[in-house]
């Protein structure tokens, strides 16, 4: 999965959230959802610096995420994946893991299974898209961050 934003999921504390609801079940029609992210992507990171994407369909019910230095897009530096097994949706990136509680055209929400924070990817427009990342301090504030993807 994008590595919704890895840099900034780096940057946070590691420990688990567990999903405190139940997760729905998909489909592969819920997963094909997931379409709208299929291509290559500059990202902006939270220090400003750009990045690239490239998310792709290997099988009908995984998902691939690559990141890039630049845009050449020929070695990739980082990758996770999203992936339906048994009706139930999962990213995969390192240690982390999320279920995906929600997928929709246009919007795709994951929770932590074991991961720092919860994020999900929507449509701007046809060539934007906002990775939205939440999670919560020290103190246990909420916190948010935005990452826009643009499609190359």
């Amino acid at each position: 999965m994008l590595k919704p934003t890895l840099i900034l999921m780096a940057c946070l504390a590691s420990g688990s959230v567990p999903a405190t609801e139940k997760q729905p079940m998909f489909g592969n029609h819920d997963f094909a959802q997931l379409k709208f992210l299929e291509g290559r992507w500059k990202g902006t990171a939270p220090d400003g610096s750009a990045f690239y994407e490239q998310y792709d369909f290997p099988t009908p019910a995984q998902m691939r995420s690559r990141r890039f230095s630049d845009a050449g897009f020929v070695q990739s530096t980082d990758s996770s994946t999203v992936a339906l097994k048994g009706g139930v949706v999962t990213s995969q990136w390192g240690k982390f893991t999320w279920q995906a509680s929600e997928l929709s055209a246009g919007k795709a929400c994951f929770e932590p299974v074991n991961a720092p924070s919860s994020f999900c990817w929507q449509r701007h427009d046809a060539d934007t898209v906002h990775v939205t990342q939440r999670w919560q301090d020290e103190q246990g504030v909420p916190q948010e961050y935005v990452v826009p993807l643009q499609r190359l």
